[in-house]
């Protein structure tokens, strides 16, 4: 399965929590709704981001070496974008939190299809 990691900006905690409780499992069913989960960090460091990533995947009943690999790859890869997120953070009012996203392929693709039809 292939999962992905995204960075997708600085929000305000209602904002980040309108965004998780999309994520949320259904009462219903105990399924989660389909769509990437996200989380909101501040100070944005990498133990913080992989113990969330690493609850995802136990939550999800996903593969949680790919994750861990996914997160160490993904903080490697992009850290010249990640110091820059880290700096942006800094300069932001107290409360502001930048956001991740977590999901398979398919999480992400239902995401964008919602958003094309809003």
């Amino acid at each position: 399965m292939t999962y992905l990691l995204q960075f997708c900006g600085l929000s305000d905690p209602l904002q980040l929590f309108y965004l998780e409780q999309k994520s949320v499992p259904s009462p219903a069913d105990g399924a989660s709704a389909p769509g990437p989960i996200y989380a909101g960090f501040r100070p944005f460091q990498l133990d913080d981001l992989l113990g969330w990533a690493l609850d995802t995947a136990r939550g999800r009943r996903w593969d949680g070496e790919a994750i861990q690999r996914l997160v160490l790859d993904v903080w490697m890869e992009r850290a010249d974008v990640i110091r820059q997120w880290q700096l942006r953070l800094r300069e932001e009012p107290s409360e502001r939190l930048l956001v991740a996203g977590i999901g398979t392929q398919r999480d992400w693709e239902f995401s964008c299809e919602q958003l094309l039809r809003a």
